[in-house]
């Protein structure tokens, strides 16, 4: 078997197009973040093979189509496939056989009872574990909890493969720092925080990443202050959000608008108010994996866990005030037809991964008398495999409805007209803003009971 080139990687090995062309990379997981992240790596001229379990995933990669949608996925991905650059099999253990250097990009779910399920990315290190050969770099860049890295993943690497990191292969820890609608732009110019196990790992792993991002390679001391990293950026937010959530709602009851305070304040330097609403995407899972790491230490992350839970509260806060906006109609949530606007995790965004409006959904179907769902990204047929009351389109949504909740902010929805509305709804009708998209006086002006998160009450 020949030796593998990855663990020896060096600035001057990477240097050009046509150096970078002599090293292929595995890229194990082509989901939202591992098929971006080929497809840059064979941009930059490196033989890239994607590895996946779905044959569906495969077949679209190596036809040149995009199996999600992600700016600019669709040409890129296409390029490098015709240029013969990328291609793809569901045989991981072949692809990492063949590989200089293997970049893990695995999932990491969470379960029914909010714990990490560590069995997707175990199940792909001990298929790479098989294939990989002496001198490869391992470069684990899924979310996993500190401690993760250099414990489980490394004991199914070196048990299949009968190698030991830091000897006989490389690995290295650098989370990835993208969200969707910005995939690309943010992998290509985004810091890359980098930790390995040991300094000749570190030095291959640097000068291989060093080449795919212009924003440079921020070394840390190990690979658990690395994997720390991605887990404290996104509970910041989150703990930021909890605060915007609970200020938000201080202004529904104290007749304040939270937008506009937050507007005035956000001029000051250090502060950064978000705006409220549905929290979605990695956000809420990614605390969990740092808790249950936590409760393993004995360390009680008090603050962090309250906010988690304050954010989780909105979806309550949602059909409280559908109920004060229906009560103001004259009608009860329970004899109301529903419209729920928006499923993506965030605005203007095809992506439901982590959207809380299944949880809206699901509290409304035991709730009120019909619910139905809409959002401009999405066909009819695709909002109900994934199990929502889909209309066929806007108007069939709005239709007859007694409440409008709009749960995600795509423009699209800036440009409805309470005007045009009340030809559409029932008579005596109300709106609930959970993303700060309406005109409170215009929706009032035209006969919509308006409620809106920071909103103030009429």
């Amino acid at each position: 078997m020949d030796r593998a080139r990855g663990l020896d990687i060096r600035p001057e090995d990477v240097a050009t197009e046509e150096k970078r062309s002599q090293l292929t990379v595995c890229v194990v997981g082509l989901g939202r973040m591992g098929l971006p992240t080929a497809c840059l790596c064979a941009k930059a001229g490196f033989r890239v093979i994607g590895a996946d379990i779905k044959p569906d995933v495969v077949k679209d990669v190596n036809s040149g189509a995009a199996p999600f949608e992600e700016p600019g996925l669709a040409e890129l991905l296409a390029s490098v496939v015709r240029a013969g650059r990328l291609r793809a099999t569901t045989d991981v253990r072949q692809a990492t056989s063949e590989a200089d250097v293997i970049r893990i990009v695995v999932a990491t779910p969470i379960d029914e009872q909010k714990r990490p399920d560590y069995g997707p990315i175990t199940r792909a290190c001990r298929e790479v574990g098989f294939g990989m050969r002496p001198g490869s770099l391992v470069l684990v860049e899924s979310t996993v909890g500190p401690g993760m890295t250099e414990t489980l993943l490394r004991e199914e690497l070196e048990r299949a493969s009968g190698l030991k990191a830091g000897e006989d292969f490389g690995l290295a820890y650098s989370p990835i720092r993208a969200t969707s609608g910005r995939v690309l732009k943010d992998l290509a110019s985004y810091p890359r925080v980098l930790g390995a196990l040991d300094e000749r790992s570190l030095e291959a792993a640097k000068a291989f990443l060093s080449v795919l991002t212009s924003g440079g390679v921020v070394v840390v001391s190990n690979i658990r202050t690395a994997e720390a990293v991605k887990l404290f950026e996104n509970i910041y937010r989150d703990v930021a959000l909890a605060l915007t959530n609970e200020l938000a709602h201080f202004c529904e009851e104290a007749g304040v608008d939270f937008l506009e305070a937050a507007r005035a304040a956000n001029t000051q330097p250090y502060c950064h108010l978000l705006k409220p609403g549905l929290v979605g995407g990695h956000i809420p899972k990614d605390p969990y994996l740092l808790f249950a790491r936590a409760e393993e230490l004995g360390v009680k992350l008090r603050l962090a866990q309250t906010a988690r839970k304050v954010n989780d509260d909105v979806v309550r806060r949602i059909l409280r005030l559908a109920r004060e906006a229906l009560r103001e109609c004259g009608k009860s949530l329970r004899r109301a037809k529903v419209a729920i606007l928006g499923v993506s995790y965030k605005a203007d965004v095809k992506n439901p991964a982590g959207s809380k409006t299944a949880e809206l959904v699901e509290a409304l179907r035991r709730r009120c008398k019909s619910v139905v769902v809409w959002d401009p990204f999405y066909t009819r047929a695709e909002l109900e495999a994934m199990g929502y009351p889909a209309a066929l389109s806007l108007t069939e949504a709005l239709s007859g409805a007694d409440c409008i909740i709009i749960a995600v902010g795509h423009a699209r929805f800036r440009e409805l007209d309470p005007r045009a509305l009340r030809g559409l709804v029932a008579q005596r009708a109300a709106i609930v803003d959970a993303a700060g998209v309406v005109d409170p006086a215009r929706a009032r002006g035209h006969g919509l009971a308006y409620r809106g998160l920071g909103r103030p009450k009429a």
